[in-house]
């Protein structure tokens, strides 16, 4: 009996062993998860990213785009200089302007309405901030953009077709003789048309209706890329006009 029950218990640790071993050997299906995909923010060399004003009110807006990421339209040199030097220059200027003035807290699109024509400085120094902020919008890196349905219509109904638009943009740009900027704005019937603006006027203080896109005329813009090739310079900045940018601004 005890021999028995002796051999019933080796077989039963046989049992549970054998067993054992089997789950040890099994393979279990198991789920990966997937690794996380780490962005790696992206910085320019030469440093857009520290562009700052001193102080004051109104700061430096960021681009969507770093420097060298348009190399085919400008050098990031020549961006670096324009952006980080001219533009910087225009924003410190008009923080010191406003200081102990009532504009200190305004919104700038309210001192564009309620500058007098007495204060030519502060006229002039928000509309180069306004002017350069709305430009760096108007660009995008990509050339894929296009006019929505609401906007293809206006363009159609207003210069006949976006080829049209673009050839006129071409010949007012090349056209205009000093520093301004070339805008494209819905006026107050409706209507697209484009718009030259001298030194650092703009439409919303000479209410001329609602910007959609601008390109900067001034010298400093093109010149240490294209030279004196102003056509150059705006035939390559048409594909990158930011036609996204120019929707919402038209629904706005």
């Amino acid at each position: 009996m005890k021999n028995r029950t002796l051999v019933n218990l080796v077989f039963l640790f046989l049992v549970v062993v054998t067993s054992s071993c089997r789950k040890k050997n099994e393979l279990i299906e198991v789920e990966i998860p997937k690794r996380e995909t780490f962005v790696v923010e992206k910085k320019s060399v030469l440093g857009q990213e520290k562009v700052k004003t001193k102080q004051g009110p109104f700061e430096m807006h960021s681009l969507s785009f770093q420097y060298e990421e348009i190399e085919n339209l400008f050098k990031p040199e020549d961006l670096a200089l324009h952006y980080g030097t001219i533009h910087l220059d225009y924003a410190n200027r008009l923080n010191t302007a406003i200081h102990g003035t009532p504009y200190v807290t305004d919104s700038l699109t309210a001192i564009l309405t309620k500058v007098t024509p007495a204060q030519a400085e502060i006229t002039n120094l928000a509309g180069a901030y306004y002017n350069h902020n709305f430009f760096w919008q108007s660009i995008n890196k990509n050339t894929t953009t296009s006019p929505n349905t609401g906007l293809s219509a206006l363009i159609s109904s207003s210069f006949g077709s976006y080829a049209n638009l673009k050839a006129e943009i071409t010949r007012i740009a090349v056209e205009f003789e000093g520093s301004g900027w070339l805008w494209l704005v819905v006026d107050h019937r409706n209507n697209l048309t484009l718009v030259t603006t001298e030194n650092n006027g703009n439409p919303i203080s000479m209410r001329l209706g609602k910007p959609l896109l601008v390109i900067d005329l001034w010298e400093h813009a093109y010149l240490p890329t294209y030279k004196n090739d102003k056509e150059k310079y705006i035939k390559a900045l048409l594909p990158h006009l930011n036609w996204e940018f120019a929707n919402q601004k038209l629904n706005d």
